[in-house]
């Protein structure tokens, strides 16, 4: 189990009776997970103002830091659009955006993972890069040679 920081509201995916017998589109039209948060990109923090602005984010409720299979790193807001009605259904489906009419059952976080690394907290995501820094090999610089110059 995750350990939430205190406020939080999981990111939670709901589970479907006899759902071992439901393809991965029938999952995805009842879930309405894809509904329940924004993902943003983000770059990977390289230096230490940007490693203190993620955990500036860490720091706010219902907000998450995680690394896709594809080692993007992207800004997640656990919160549910305001078109989706109590039922499931989106509220605006005609007219819905395009980013929600091009979203795919295959890249779906409910049905398949899309991350390889999910942060809740800013103490995660430091210990994740201190052991990636950990992994990395030291850079060994060497002296420059001296050019000699050929006489004929």
């Amino acid at each position: 189990m995750l350990e939430l920081t205190k406020g939080d509201t999981p990111l939670v995916f709901p589970q479907f009776e006899n759902e071992d017998k439901m393809t991965v589109s029938e999952i995805c039209c009842k879930c309405t997970g894809c509904c329940r948060y924004v993902s943003v990109d983000l770059k990977k923090p390289r230096s230490k103002d940007a490693i203190d602005l993620y955990v500036w984010y860490l720091l706010h409720k219902n907000v998450q830091i995680y690394i896709d299979n594809d080692k993007g790193w992207n800004l997640l807001f656990i919160t549910p659009c305001t078109k989706l009605q109590g039922d499931g259904k989106c509220g605006i489906y005609p007219t819905r955006p395009k980013l929600c009419k091009d979203y795919s059952a295959s890249s779906c976080s409910r049905t398949g993972k899309d991350h390889t690394h999910l942060f809740m907290t800013p103490d995660a995501m430091l210990s994740y890069l201190e052991e990636e820094k950990k992994k990395k090999p030291k850079k060994v610089i060497s002296k420059p040679k001296k050019l000699v110059k050929k006489t004929k």
